[in-house]
């Protein structure tokens, strides 16, 4: 999922794009087991007004304005003035605006905390406080409607650090070479997997690359995947050629998952 941080203020707008780039960012990689983040930086013009409110369709976003002084939020109350309508809409309807959060500059105790417009939805203290700002983030977007938030629940995905196959809110967990092999597979669903490439696989991973151990290996992952998926998938051989992952019989799975069952160790 695309989510766009939109900033206003160029001290915060450095921080972030410094922050999202580190290896170990406070802004996570995925939202959900099953639902990636993507996080883009887009610099909001100034002075403040309902069209920084707008949101393209089916994008996700969220406003950070950096508050140096008394004067951003004098600027904040003035646009809140001119375009109260278009600040203040429905957080129930199908397209409400996005969730937007202040960043002070300095620390606020409670006492000294101002008043906010209606439409500032949340904010922390200091705009260096950045894995603080990244949780309340988070929260925001678990916030916002689900309608095009939740992954499609009839496709594959994988969690690799977890070593897990998904496939909507049920998963199943792969062993190191297989998360390898599927991660391949995914990445080139419906196109053949010759099997030099699956044996150069299996030796990165230590195994051994006999006919019979890739054959077996394969039939095992296959297994897998029609069990999760209720047939929805499946891993077929390509005469002779490779392996392929495509779009199966979505029927009835029970064959399938009780030989899984079976070849499991007790």
């Amino acid at each position: 999922m695309k989510v766009v941080l939109r900033v206003a203020g160029e001290q915060l707008l450095a921080r972030l794009a410094a922050e999202l780039a580190r290896q170990d960012s406070a802004f996570p990689r995925q939202l959900a087991a099953t639902l990636p983040l993507h996080w883009h930086l887009e610099a909001l013009p100034s002075p403040f007004n309902s069209a920084c409110l707008d949101r393209l369709p089916m994008q996700r976003s969220v406003i950070l304005i950096e508050v140096q002084d008394e004067s951003t939020l004098d600027a904040l109350w003035s646009a809140t003035c001119r375009d109260y309508p278009a600040l203040t809409r429905d957080a129930a309807r199908d397209d409400p605006s996005p969730p937007v959060m202040l960043a002070f500059a300095r620390e606020l105790t409670a006492t000294q905390l101002p008043d906010m417009p209606s439409f500032v939805t949340d904010w922390v203290n200091g705009i260096d406080a950045t894995h603080e700002l990244a949780l309340r983030v988070l929260c925001a977007l678990r916030r916002l409607p689900r309608r095009g938030i939740l992954p499609d629940s009839s496709r594959l995905s994988l969690a690799i650090d977890a070593r897990r196959l998904w496939h909507g809110t049920d998963s199943v967990v792969l062993t190191p070479c297989e998360i390898s092999v599927a991660e391949l597979f995914l990445s080139r669903f419906g196109s053949v997997i010759p099997l030099q490439e699956l044996q150069l696989l299996f030796r990165l991973a230590g195994r051994s690359v006999e006919g019979s151990n890739v054959r077996v290996a394969m039939f095992q992952l296959r297994f897998k995947i029609e069990a999760l998926t209720h047939c929805h998938y499946t891993l077929t051989s390509a005469y002779g050629q490779g392996y392929v992952l495509k779009h199966g019989k979505a029927g009835d799975a029970g064959k399938s998952s009780q030989a899984w069952q079976q070849r499991q160790p007790a």
